[in-house]
């Protein structure tokens, strides 16, 4: 009897692994999306989960109309700024978000809030909201059968955040100011040991910036690079043939072409005395 019970026993626990079942692995219907996209002086992070039409109706059918949306499927969208943005004019901090929607026919909500672990809206609290900003959707020609979410046109200080689905379209605007983060920086690292005297300099000739200091600083790296000269005047005779100072230009660019002579990299030698030769004839040298 203690036998067949033992064994009655140890039938009931073995039967739960008798059951196991293999676990498959099955293509997700709306499977997660990770993008990570570098911007202005640092980047932002989206993940979703990308929904799919499979016959259906996108807004005002499977998501109504007026209603909070998690703006994807499955858990929340989250989006992370590495940098202060600003949406509609309205400071955003550096941080991750849930990215919420209320989409309508004429026009959608965006929603950042600060909950970023809830699944779906059910415990969405408008009260944790960090900004809440209007945009208009556009009717596309044919339908995107799966959502996406994507950073486009990309510029230094403005990004879009643009959300496609079936035949709807809808821009949320970005806007960065990377010049006071970058002009915070080169003022710190001209205190140090090591100053950034390539990247400052060409910072300023990008930007438009007065670039009497900038050619100062490669003044400065010519001194302390000296095998590297070449590369200095080259740039020296670009910012000063920008400010008009066409014969100071001529006499930097003839300066690197000298230097140049002595790279034993045949590829960048033939590439730096292109690159003076360009600046020579924009200087107006004979």
């Amino acid at each position: 009897m203690k036998h067949a019970l033992f064994i009655l026993a140890t039938g009931l626990l073995l039967a739960p692994a008798a059951q196991a079942q293999t676990k498959l692995t099955i293509p997700p219907l709306s499977p997660t999306t990770r993008i990570h996209q570098n911007f202005s002086t640092s980047y932002i992070d989206l993940t979703y989960s990308r929904p799919s039409l499979r016959g259906r109706v996108a807004f005002g059918g499977l998501v109504p109309n007026g209603t909070v949306w998690r703006t994807g499927a499955n858990t929340i969208t989250k989006v992370r700024f590495g940098e202060e943005v600003k949406i509609n004019g309205q400071a955003v901090p550096a941080g991750a978000y849930a990215l919420l929607t209320i989409p309508d026919a004429k026009e959608w909500t965006f929603i950042l809030n600060r909950d970023t672990a809830q699944w779906g809206t059910y415990e969405y609290k408008q009260a944790l909201d960090v900004v809440r900003v209007k945009a208009k959707p556009t009717k596309l020609a044919a339908p995107a059968e799966t959502m996406s979410l994507n950073v486009e046109n990309l510029k230094p200080n403005a990004a879009d955040l643009v959300l496609t689905w079936d035949r709807t379209q809808v821009v949320l605007p970005l806007v960065a100011d990377p010049d006071r983060i970058v002009m915070a920086q080169i003022e710190q690292a001209m205190k140090g040991e090591k100053k950034p005297y390539v990247q400052a300099a060409q910072y300023y000739y990008n930007t438009g910036k007065d670039l009497t200091p900038a050619i100062g600083w490669f003044d400065e790296f010519i001194k302390g690079n000296p095998e590297s000269a070449y590369y200095g005047y080259y740039w020296k005779a670009k910012l000063l043939q920008k400010q008009g100072k066409n014969q100071d230009a001529i006499a930097a660019a003839r300066k690197s072409l000298e230097l140049v002579q002595t790279d034993k990299n045949e590829v960048s030698k033939a590439e730096y005395i292109h690159l003076n030769q360009e600046v020579l004839a924009a200087a107006g040298a004979k």
